[in-house]
């Protein structure tokens, strides 16, 4: 709200000291301006009331009162937080229909539909990148957690089935086992709103050798071919996130077997003995590799084997505004 206050402000200053109103345009302008400025402080709550109050007020303002270029600062605020496209378009069209009458189609219409685009794409690369900020985080979050909180299971879930244990000890590991059980799953819901690729996947080799020392049996790492980072970044994590998946639905003993085949695209192979029934479900990590992966993604029982495989592009795939990821 501070930030909010600050801005409607500065705003009101230079709308006031540019003469977009004096007080010689009377009550009725002087309530249009009030419409324009002071909604603008809640925008951040609520930007589709307050877009459509401001383009309201600045229709309004533009058509009983000479038009001045700082009168259309409030709404390209309200325009550069609102989240939604059609509502405004509708209000840059609005603004641009208001401001015809005085200044023609070019300097009128054609610049204030042209500046309010502008002030909305701003506001939207904004979000998005507040969005690969929020969703990195989370991704690396559930990364560490999932692979970290795995291991103490195995561990304690080994050290209940073959330990001398005495039934208190036996009660105090059934809660430790239940905590990071609802742990896990605290996480994952708590990161719905929140996936997509981590901006810095954890070590592969310490993800695995942690693994390792948990029970999991690997013949040999996985080698890699040369990628640009976030194809590389994604195969890791394809890596990291199925060696979990084995050693939590299989147990400590289980051997997995990891095939890679370079080209255009790099496929990796995942394979391990299917123990009792498998239980395909959507797990955080297969979900968002799958999404990131273009739906290359595929996982099944095959063989008496649980095989997990992916495809990856050897270039690095554009970004959600058409860029190619750096």
């Amino acid at each position: 709200m501070r930030q909010s206050f600050v801005t409607t402000a500065a705003v009101t200053a230079v709308f006031f000291a540019s003469g977009a109103w004096s007080p010689q345009q009377g009550w009725l302008a002087a309530l249009l301006s009030v419409l324009q400025l002071v909604p603008l402080l809640w925008s951040r709550r609520a930007p589709a009331v307050v877009l459509v109050v401001v383009t309201l007020a600045t229709c309004g303002h533009l058509v009983v009162e000479q038009p001045r270029n700082t009168m259309y600062v409030p709404v390209l605020l309200a325009l550069y937080s609102t989240p939604r496209r059609s509502l405004a378009a509708a209000a840059a069209l609005a603004v641009g229909v208001a401001v015809f009458p005085a200044k023609g189609p070019l300097d009128g219409t054609v610049l204030a539909v042209t500046i309010g685009a502008v002030a909305w794409l701003l506001g939207a690369e904004r979000r998005r990148a507040l969005a690969d900020r929020a969703e990195r985080a989370a991704r690396r979050l559930h990364d560490t957690l999932a692979q970290t909180t795995a291991v103490m299971l195995v561990q304690a879930e080994t050290l209940r089935a073959v330990g001398d244990l005495t039934d208190a000890d036996r009660e105090r590991l059934d809660t430790l086992l239940a905590a990071g059980r609802g742990a896990l799953t605290l996480v994952r819901r708590t990161l719905d709103d929140l996936r997509e690729d981590a901006e810095r996947t954890p070590d592969l080799a310490e993800v695995l050798a942690r693994l390792r020392t948990a029970g999991l049996v690997l013949d040999r790492d996985p080698v890699l071919p040369a990628l640009p980072r976030p194809v590389r970044e994604l195969a890791e994590r394809f890596v990291a996130e199925t060696a979990v998946n084995a050693l939590r639905h299989n147990g400590p003993g289980v051997r997995l077997r990891f095939d890679v085949e370079a080209g255009d695209p790099v496929k990796i192979t995942a394979r391990n003995a299917l123990k009792g029934t498998p239980r395909p479900g959507s797990g955080y990590g297969l979900a968002g590799l799958a999404e990131q992966a273009g739906g290359a993604l595929s996982f099944g029982a095959r063989d008496g084997e649980w095989v997990v495989s992916v495809a990856l592009p050897a270039a690095a795939p554009r970004s959600r505004t058409g860029s190619r990821a750096a």
